[in-house]
């Protein structure tokens, strides 16, 4: 058994400078594809999902911190991954065109029991795919939907007609 290398634990290979500026491309890229895949995509988390998740992860790794093994790398690789992610929450919470710029708005499905065509085109949710999400809320007649959202989030939020009760999902 080696003996531990305090100094080599501690100490990094990388300039920390450049770990931030590694860590902020990735992150703000990662966003960005994100953001172009859609927040249907968002919405749901198959083994496929998981995987690819991890997989990423992986392979990302060394495009971040590259060969550096240390404590210290890792740590300013993920507070500058937490300062990202406070900021955008923080600029969300306060300007609510950033917020629309990074978290996206509501895209309307249903309006008044029709389907709105180009918004589901829009974003590849299929007639059937909304109808299993709707009996997921213990309906299966579309005219009870006054109107139906893809929230930002990725989940499908459903307001009904006053005369069944009001509920959402």
């Amino acid at each position: 058994m080696k003996p531990i290398d305090w100094h080599a634990m501690w100490v990094p290979e990388m300039n920390p400078l450049e770990v931030i500026l590694r860590v902020s491309l990735v992150f703000l890229f990662s966003q960005l594809v994100l953001r172009l895949l859609g927040r249907k995509e968002l919405g749901r988390y198959s083994t496929f999902d998981l995987a690819l998740i991890f997989l990423l992860t992986v392979c990302l790794r060394r495009t971040l911190v590259g060969d550096d093994d240390s404590l210290t790398t890792g740590f300013i690789a993920l507070s500058t991954l937490g300062a990202w992610d406070r900021l955008f929450s923080w600029l969300s919470f306060r300007d609510r065109h950033a917020a629309r710029l990074l978290e996206g708005r509501p895209l309307e499905l249903v309006h008044e029991g029709e389907l709105v065509h180009d918004n589901l085109r829009k974003t590849h949710i299929s007639q059937k795919e909304l109808l299993s999400q709707l009996r997921g809320q213990g309906r299966d007649d579309l005219r009870t939907v006054r109107k139906a959202f893809l929230e930002p989030n990725g989940r499908i939020t459903f307001l009904f007609r006053e005369s069944e009760g009001a509920s959402s999902h």
